[in-house]
């Protein structure tokens, strides 16, 4: 019997999908072609990072709007599949501490070595540890020698990694970062944490103020890093912070802590996700209440006989954030973590959870 010309064609594609040489890792998906990294010229105008980090919640994001995962932890084949039949790249998230041993040529060859035989599609660089000018100078030729080594085994490999909410142009540190920008294909500017770093008193605030990360991105800009390669990240969490004293909403006074750094960080603060803040924002005793300075949410509870106020980010927020895509003319976005919406079938959940992934999409 003679075979069809779909068959034909179906054969010529997976005949220049066996010589490429692009996957050699076994494959557990359905359709062998979803094993494949995705091609170089799988690219979008706009990005959208989906970074997630445990669970099979990735089964209802909204696989219309990403263009790339970030997955930290336990490697899950089901997720690339699923991400490849969507055209979504899949990348690993790595944590690289001061004393690591990524600086030798072995860290880089096993590193790629694994993304390969999992058919994953590039490598997202965590600094676990906070950057001194001793750390970031070795940063540059890190990042070149890995986009070099990964090119030449996977045309379509992504590189990005993780810089903080600010360029401090004090040190040389800001410096070293443009100058590794230049060897990746994106830059994930973290627009969150912000009190970590500049405390002027000890009461809760905004996990990332408006004004400051307009600032924080604006300054890598400005230090030379190409717009289009910088990634702004949003948080899908807020904190939970205990009042030492509490004066009225918005005048939650904090216990000073002797620590590294600020006497009030977010620190010593527990994170708390998006969907657990929906559940207890209705058991609040304010309601959510708007601060039009840093334009963002919280609301006051009562635990026993202590005070907590949480500061978060819902859609409201992070649309006005959103605006600095446009503005600045940014790569894209992506929020920290998506796996922290409300994934549930409850019609309330699932309303609040599609208001999210849209603030993410300015018109």
């Amino acid at each position: 019997m003679c075979r069809s010309v779909a068959g034909l064609l179906s054969l010529a594609v997976l005949a220049l999908w066996v010589t490429s040489g692009s996957c050699i890792g076994d494959c557990s998906c359905s359709e062998i072609i979803h094993c494949r990294p995705l091609s170089a010229r799988t690219r979008h105008p706009v990005q959208l990072f989906a970074f997630h980090s445990a669970g099979k919640d990735w089964k209802h994001y909204d696989w219309s709007k990403i263009t790339t995962v970030v997955t930290s932890g336990v490697y899950d084949a089901e997720l690339l599949c699923h991400a490849h039949a969507h055209n979504v790249r899949v990348v690993m998230e790595e944590k690289i501490r001061k004393n690591d041993s990524f600086i030798k040529k072995s860290w880089i060859d096993n590193r790629l070595h694994m993304i390969q035989q999992k058919n994953l599609d590039g490598v997202h660089l965590r600094f676990a540890s906070a950057l001194d000018a001793t750390f970031s100078a070795k940063l540059p030729s890190l990042v070149e020698e890995i986009k070099t080594k990964f090119m030449q085994r996977i045309a379509g490999s992504q590189i990005s990694f993780y810089v903080p909410w600010i360029c401090n142009t004090s040190t040389t540190v800001c410096s070293d970062l443009v100058s590794a920008s230049k060897y990746a294909d994106y830059v994930h500017v973290t627009s969150f944490d912000v009190q970590n770093h500049m405390w002027t008193d000890c009461f809760a605030k905004a996990n990332a103020p408006y004004h400051q990360t307009l600032t924080g991105i604006s300054s890598y800009i400005k230090k030379g890093i190409n717009s289009k390669k910088i990634i702004l990240i949003v948080p899908w969490f807020g904190y939970d912070y205990t009042c030492y004293r509490f004066i009225e909403a918005g005048r939650c006074e904090l216990e000073e802590i002797a620590i590294e750094g600020p006497a009030c960080s977010e620190l010593v603060t527990p994170r708390i996700p998006y969907k657990e803040i929906m559940e207890l924002l209705p058991k609040s005793m304010s309601g959510r209440i708007w601060d039009d300075d840093l334009k963002a949410p919280f609301f006051v509870y009562k635990k026993g006989k202590a005070f907590h106020e949480v500061w978060y980010d819902d859609p409201e927020s992070i649309s006005l954030r959103t605006t600095f895509l446009k503005k600045l003319k940014l790569g894209g976005i992506g929020m920290l973590n998506a796996n922290y919406a409300n994934y549930s079938s409850g019609p309330i959940a699932a309303m609040k959870t599609e208001e999210m992934w849209n603030a993410l999409c300015p018109p």
